[in-house]
């Protein structure tokens, strides 16, 4: 069976949580059935999919007849792959039994055989057989959303965070960021505005990303004024007029809370190369962290579904756009095979300590920040 990178679809305790979608596929179709769970979760369609939603230690079937009660729809991938399995009639046996409805994706001219075609003959067919892929995964996409809410069951919102593990750069204009790596802003909102005693006053200090209703008036000279070590080495000054800087970088400080920042910088540009045979890109952004990835879905030059190194699925359409999860950049071709991937400004949410001395917090895409207080830098 196929993996699709959603560490969030389960509890720390280990229990499943809800989820809208059964992909039921042979194993054969992995690659179809990854690109399939990529789109719908990058929609905010929840997906059950084996091996991944599996728990470690659980009856397999008991998992996946457990997964198929808790659906809402199934999507089969169709194929000879799926005539031929002694599994798939079986899921779908136990997804009509449980009045869970059924569509079809048929990647393939086949016709079902006698033990599929007696449940699947008389329900809507959605035709993935012309290329390219990417726009019958968006028309599937938008059949499962309006399916969903005319059953009066609203897709729940999924994060699927991408996250790369952080090393310190060589150089020192190698930043803190990580910023090819990808967690929700909006928890941290939450979060912000559930504190106790913060006003919601228009603050005169710092960028222009956090939320104006979260703003608390700044004193004459913010504590988070003054120069500091990052976790990895690399010197921040964050200044008076609401710049951050470490060389070469510059970017830009909030206060969004009585001790609560957001830090902002530049967008991170990920410069990258196909190799000859179109399967595998690679480079690095302008912050020193490497990228790779290799081809799931056919499409021309660097259109199509990729995976990344940490098992997310980035989808790169040929308009020149690219997401993953919730998260999306565009794209352009700077030679016959190369291209850069601009991705969204990393956006720093840290807390202050109470004796002002060490900061710190995530961005938005998981990284964890921290940062020391050091003196004598004359800000």
């Amino acid at each position: 069976m196929g993996k699709c990178y959603n560490p969030l679809h389960h509890s720390g305790s280990g229990a499943a949580l809800a989820h809208d979608v059964f992909i039921s596929y042979s194993s054969k179709d992995k690659t179809v059935a990854d690109a399939v769970c990529a789109r719908l979760e990058a929609r905010g369609i929840r997906c059950w999919i084996a091996p991944r939603d599996v728990q470690p230690g659980q009856p397999y079937g008991e998992e996946i007849i457990d997964a198929i009660h808790g659906s809402k729809t199934m999507v089969l991938v169709f194929s000879s792959n799926a005539n031929a399995s002694p599994h798939i009639p079986k899921e779908i046996e136990r997804a009509v039994s449980h009045g869970v409805s059924i569509i079809p994706f048929r990647v393939e001219a086949v016709a079902p055989a006698k033990s599929l075609d007696y449940f699947i003959s008389s329900v809507h067919w959605l035709d993935a057989i012309t290329p390219p892929l990417e726009s019958h995964l968006e028309t599937l996409a938008n059949t499962l959303l309006a399916v969903l809410q005319v059953e009066g069951k609203p897709p729940a919102e999924v994060v699927v965070p991408v996250v790369v593990p952080v090393q310190a750069p060589k150089k020192r204009t190698g930043l803190f960021v990580g910023v090819a790596s990808l967690v929700l802003l909006a928890a941290l909102t939450v979060y912000f505005l559930s504190r106790p005693g913060e006003t919601a006053q228009p603050s005169h200090v710092g960028g222009d990303n956090a939320p104006q209703a979260l703003i608390s008036p700044a004193p004459a000279r913010d504590p988070v004024i003054g120069c500091w070590t990052w976790f990895n080495g690399a010197p921040v000054t964050i200044n008076s007029d609401g710049r951050i800087v470490a060389e070469p970088f510059t970017g830009k400080w909030q206060r969004v809370g009585q001790r609560s920042y957001h830090l902002t910088w530049p967008e991170a540009v990920d410069a990258i190369t196909i190799s000859a045979d179109g399967n595998s890109l690679s480079g690095s952004n302008q912050y020193g962290f490497p990228t790779s990835g290799t081809r799931l879905a056919p499409g021309a030059g660097i259109a199509g579904a990729w995976r990344w190194p940490n098992g997310a699925i980035v989808m790169i359409t040929p308009q020149g756009t690219f997401s993953v999860g919730p998260f999306s950049g565009r794209w352009r071709a700077t030679g016959s095979n190369t291209f850069n991937l601009t991705w969204p400004k990393p956006v720093d949410s840290v807390n202050l300590s109470s004796d002002s001395r060490r900061i710190a917090g995530h961005n938005q895409y998981g990284v964890a920040i921290s940062g020391t207080r050091t003196g004598g830098c004359g800000v």
